[in-house]
């Protein structure tokens, strides 16, 4: 990694997209996962499922932008 006066706000900016990203597909997830749940009445089942799923599309969706940070 080069050093440099701008390399901190990138960082910053690195993690702030983490952290918006999960809590963004984590909600998506839930919201989704409690419409379905009302759906089918199989409440609290779906809302679980969706949240777990929103996380793991969260960590998916930031691999490629870490990976291009790191310069892997």
């Amino acid at each position: 990694m080069a050093a440099g006066p701008d390399r901190p706000w990138k960082a910053l900016s690195l993690v702030t997209l983490i952290g918006v990203d999960i809590a963004v597909l984590t909600v998506i997830g839930f919201w989704l996962g409690r419409r379905v749940d009302a759906w089918l009445e199989t409440s609290p089942l779906w809302m679980i499922v969706g949240v777990f799923l929103g996380m793991a599309c969260g960590i998916i969706s930031i691999i490629p932008v870490v990976k291009k940070y790191l310069g892997d």
